[in-house]
């Protein structure tokens, strides 16, 4: 899933509204490690375009796993 979803992704980067909305699933879908390779992933392939959205999105999770 977690393939699919960096799939996805990429595929809506240069459409802000579906991108958020898949980032969104990706939360519902994914494992923690899975959402910590995602992020990881996210910050090293540039889509930091979107990054106040994505550091929102994580927030909850990087506190809690301390990143």
């Amino acid at each position: 899933m977690l393939e699919h979803q960096k799939f996805v992704l990429k595929s809506v980067s240069d459409q802000e509204h579906l991108f958020r909305k898949e980032l969104l699933k990706s939360f519902e879908w994914l494992n923690e490690k899975e959402l910590y390779e995602l992020f990881n992933w996210l910050k090293s392939n540039s889509y930091f375009s979107h990054k106040d959205f994505i550091k929102q999105a994580f927030s909850h999770f990087l506190i809690k796993e301390g990143a």
